[in-house]
């Protein structure tokens, strides 16, 4: 019994001083790289157990869109910051069509500057961008929710076709990591993608930049360094570390925005926490 005992003891002695090590390593990194990065503006939604997920950016109206969910199931909600001046302009409770509140993993948000889309626990929910813009309520109300076959873990639009996606890691997402492309009309069929294509692992946010480049967000836990993966067509070309738990993104002018979910409340253990957007430069 004794043997058991101290052989529990060493075990436990040995997983922190791992789990320690892997800190100080992440931490290490972060500080030999942090000047590669370049801190935007403040990343909303982190306390009360919300955790930021999806990011998108409207040229229209020169504003950054970000989504946060609830782990206690409260509304989900949209946080639009200004661009220019990096300054939050609304928080909005996200509601379904059906006036019940969206409380689901808002993972993935898109805009093409008229229609908004927000997708999660396959669902995606469409909203029309000038009633978000304009509305003087705290609350959102979705013009309609489809049921898809996408899990709908992140999205983002381009060139006419919405992109949505599954995150996929066995253990926990048996959902293969597909995407799908769909043809944005007035009235989409989400049966009926017109592109499907296999892509990376623990996938969180994609983007698409003007030379038709696919750039993933990739992480998992706080325990390792995130990944931002650029491909050509199923050609990885490029791979860029950044902190842990990097979430959606968006790309701009040669450059890469990034949210990140580790200065969430819920997240206490999470370190480095990043609170503000990322910035890092394509080429």
């Amino acid at each position: 019994m004794k043997k058991v005992v101290k052989c529990l003891i060493y075990t436990i002695i040995i997983f922190i001083v791992l789990f320690v090590i892997n800190y100080a390593r992440i931490n290490i990194y972060y500080f030999i790289n942090k000047n590669n990065y370049t801190n935007y503006s403040k990343i909303e939604g982190n306390l009360d157990n919300y955790a930021p997920q999806g990011l998108a950016y409207s040229s229209k109206y020169n504003v950054i869109l970000q989504t946060s969910y609830n782990k206690d199931k409260k509304a989900s909600m949209l946080f639009i910051t200004d661009f220019k001046t990096k300054k939050k302009i609304k928080e909005l409770k996200l509601i379904n069509s059906n006036n019940q509140i969206n409380n689901n993993h808002v993972g993935g948000i898109a805009t093409n500057n008229s229609k908004l889309w927000i997708t999660s626990d396959y669902i995606v929910n469409e909203y029309n961008l000038d009633e978000i813009i304009n509305t003087k309520d705290n609350k959102i109300k979705s013009i309609k929710d489809i049921k898809i076959s996408n899990r709908g873990d992140f999205c983002t639009y381009n060139k006419g076709i919405l992109w949505i996606g599954n995150f996929h890691i066995d253990l926990f997402y048996p959902d293969k990591p597909e995407l799908f492309g769909y043809e944005v009309n007035d009235n989409i069929d989400y049966n009926n993608p017109k592109y499907k294509y296999d892509i990376p692992w623990l996938v969180q946010g994609m983007a698409i930049t003007e030379d038709d480049k696919f750039i993933y967000s990739q992480s998992f836990t706080p325990f390792h360094l995130s990944t931002i993966s650029i491909y050509e067509k199923d050609k990885l070309i490029k791979k860029i570390k950044v902190p842990p738990m990097s979430e959606g993104i968006f790309y701009k002018d040669n450059e890469i925005y990034i949210c990140f979910e580790s200065n969430a409340t819920r997240y206490f253990y999470a370190d480095p926490k990043i609170n503000k957007i990322l910035k890092i430069k394509y080429k």
